[in-house]
């Protein structure tokens, strides 16, 4: 017999009696299972220390085919939303909305509820982006109860565009904010229009305060036109009741389409269209509106 099958011979008769204990298959699946569940919280707290420094993850797989295991999982990190509509919100509304995709209402105008938001409804942004809100404007109600409000301020409209009713606020001023003189103002708008917002809008102006429009009747550059033997302009005029290009400037408001015009020596009135209203009907058709507004416009009995 050789060496070797002697030693293995006494080894096998040294535990032939001896037997595995019932509890050692469970220990040695209890050791491999700790073992996974400390592989996997540790992988998960690398993903987590990676979200929180704002980089991709990736983690390699540990089973299945060479292919699979070369293959990375990458967690994707979102950084854009879209900006909700917040039209009629009220401003804590609007500003909730805004906490509940990551965003920042910062409100510029008015109380009470939202007309109009920058950026737009469905823009996509950065989060922590801010969203300026404007709110309804406080506009005063200085000449009360018009009735249709097409007679105000010694003048009478006679013609108004389809669709356009009185938006029900007015306004007065004099003194040294009026040039010396006195003026009116009030505007009309679609029935359903937004608040703070007007199709047309009109002003007269009392004694001195009409010398801006005598100005403009004299300046070159705008479009003169006759409404029955009296002398009118029409021209875009932008921020700071400059004469101006139609459009939107870099940096300024959208000018705003005015006839002016003196229905008497001591009475001027100027009547002006939305930037909004103007772009939709285009321009050959925002002259003839203004045109065929100021000549229903008549001294008040």
């Amino acid at each position: 017999m050789k060496v070797e099958e002697g030693l293995a011979e006494a080894m096998a008769a040294r535990v032939a009696d001896v037997h595995a204990p019932s509890t050692m298959g469970g220990s040695v699946r209890r050791r491999h299972r700790r073992h996974v569940i400390r592989f996997r919280v540790a992988g998960a707290a690398l993903v987590t220390a990676a979200l929180a420094a704002g980089a991709p993850v990736v983690l390699p797989m540990s089973s299945g085919s060479s292919d699979a295991a070369q293959t990375p999982t990458t967690a994707k990190i979102v950084t854009e939303v879209t900006v909700p509509d917040l039209t009629d919100m009220t401003l804590a509304e609007a500003q909730a909305a805004l906490r509940a995709v990551g965003l920042v209402g910062e409100k510029l105008t008015g109380h009470e509820h939202v007309f109009d938001q920058e950026p737009k409804p469905g823009t996509e942004v950065s989060t922590s982006s801010t969203v300026k809100l404007y709110l309804v404007e406080e506009r005063p109600q200085t000449l009360g109860d018009l009735g249709d409000g097409r007679t105000f301020g010694g003048i009478t409209l006679g013609y108004l565009p389809e669709g356009l009713v009185w938006s029900k606020w007015s306004n007065k001023w004099s003194g040294k904010k009026a040039r010396g003189g006195t003026s009116y103002t009030t505007s009309y708008d679609t029935p359903d229009g937004r608040p703070g917002r007007y199709g047309i809008q009109v002003m007269v102006h009392e004694g001195k305060a009409g010398r801006q429009v005598e100005a403009r009747l004299k300046r070159d550059g705008v479009e003169l036109v006759d409404l029955g033997g009296r002398q009118a302009y029409v021209a875009n005029v932008g921020e700071g009741g400059e004469v101006g290009k139609p459009g939107t400037q870099q940096g300024r408001e959208p000018s705003t389409p005015t006839i002016g015009f003196k229905v008497r020596d001591d009475l001027a009135v100027e009547v002006m269209m939305s930037p909004d209203r103007a772009e939709k009907l285009g321009t050959e058709a925002v002259s003839t509106e203004l045109q065929k507004i100021a000549q229903g416009i008549r001294p008040a009995e």
